[in-house]
């Protein structure tokens, strides 16, 4: 059995924390960026949301963030594509790694949880970082 809420805390305190260590206004604007990375995804999905990130955080939390989550940890890369194919850099690569996860709604169903729970932890850790 696999524990996904683990690795959603490990990769949710690296998203947190990748505006670490800067000024207060950028830990906020970090922070605003992931509440409506949530959002986005919550109310209109995960092609949505990896939309929304590319053009409002300019990939930052795609590329520091879910994507180690989704490369880096081969029990969960290993629930949504072959184990020896990853998560593309890239934004267009993403996009058609989404599509073909979005052909299989379990799977679809299941990556949108993760990310919603990585999210969620990752806000909380930035609301402490930013002492919110």
């Amino acid at each position: 059995m696999i524990n996904l809420d683990y690795y959603c805390m490990k990769h949710g305190q690296k998203i947190g924390s990748i505006q670490g260590g800067q000024e207060i206004k950028k830990q906020k604007e970090h922070l605003n960026n992931i509440r409506k990375a949530l959002g986005v995804l919550k109310e209109d999905g995960v092609y949505a949301m990896f939309l929304w990130l590319e053009h409002k955080d300019k990939g930052d939390v795609r590329k520091n963030g879910l994507l180690p989550l989704l490369n880096e940890e081969n029990d969960i890369k290993e629930l949504f594509i072959d184990k020896n194919d990853c998560f593309p850099n890239t934004f267009e690569g993403m996009c058609s790694k989404i599509q073909e996860i979005a052909g299989e709604l379990d799977k679809l169903l299941l990556f949108k949880k993760i990310l919603e729970r990585t999210l969620t932890y990752a806000l909380y850790h930035t609301k402490v970082r930013a002492g919110e």
